[in-house]
């Protein structure tokens, strides 16, 4: 489901090459930023609520106008641009708070890559909608580390990430707990770093990204 999908069969272990020095020595951070991306999120999710309110007061009443919106409704969903409710999982991945070094110390701490091949995994269980740390992951979220800090798209998080994802509660535990998958191998490095909860009833927040298209352009005459 994300553009990297191909890390998911790597193992945590045979990264260690991939680590700079200054993720070798990471530890967890607190998220900077957070009280202006949050305003600036909020505003976001005003206006596209606003941008719904009027899609759906032009629609009312009016037969196929109103399928057309229920349609759009729809894909705005599928894309992660409207707020969505239901059952699901909640993963929490947190970095290990035993001492450790060398090659330990790398599998002691939560990376990028860990918290891709989660997201990818759930996906792949039956995760209709998934949010990292609030955030809501879209088609074309991003998952990279600029130091000592984890982006998700341009948002900076650190531990503990927490990953809700929407769909059959059952379905996805049960997928996400099978034998050699990315929360087995959390397990194997420290128990206390990773913890998966069912819950009954979640909402994630809309995508607050820029959803604009640069050079990707819809061909002449098409719908």
């Amino acid at each position: 489901m994300i553009s990297i999908a191909w890390v998911t069969q790597v193992n945590r272990r045979t990264r260690i090459s991939l680590l700079s020095p200054d993720q070798s020595s990471r530890v967890s951070e607190a998220a900077v930023d957070i009280d202006k991306f949050t305003e600036l999120s909020n505003e976001v999710n005003k206006l596209r609520e606003e941008k719904t309110r009027l899609e759906n007061t032009l629609a009312t009443g009016k037969g196929q106008t109103q399928l057309l919106n229920d349609s759009l409704q729809e894909a705005k969903a599928f894309a992660g641009l409207t707020e969505v409710t239901g059952p699901g999982i909640v993963i929490t991945l947190r970095d290990s708070q035993k001492s450790s070094g060398g090659s330990q110390a790398y599998d002691a701490i939560v990376h990028d890559l860990d918290v891709l091949r989660t997201v990818n995994e759930v996906f792949a269980s039956g995760a209709e909608a998934v949010s990292v740390n609030k955030h809501r992951v879209s088609l074309g979220t991003t998952f990279r580390c600029v130091g000592p800090t984890i982006l998700v798209d341009d948002v900076k998080i650190a531990s503990p990430v927490v990953i809700r994802a929407i769909g059959d509660a059952d379905t996805l535990a049960g997928g996400m707990n099978l034998p050699g998958g990315i929360l087995a191998e959390f397990r194997t490095s420290d128990s206390e770093m990773v913890s998966l909860e069912k819950v009954e009833k979640m909402t994630l927040p809309a995508y607050a990204g820029s959803t604009d298209f640069k050079t990707a352009k819809v061909p002449s005459g098409k719908p």
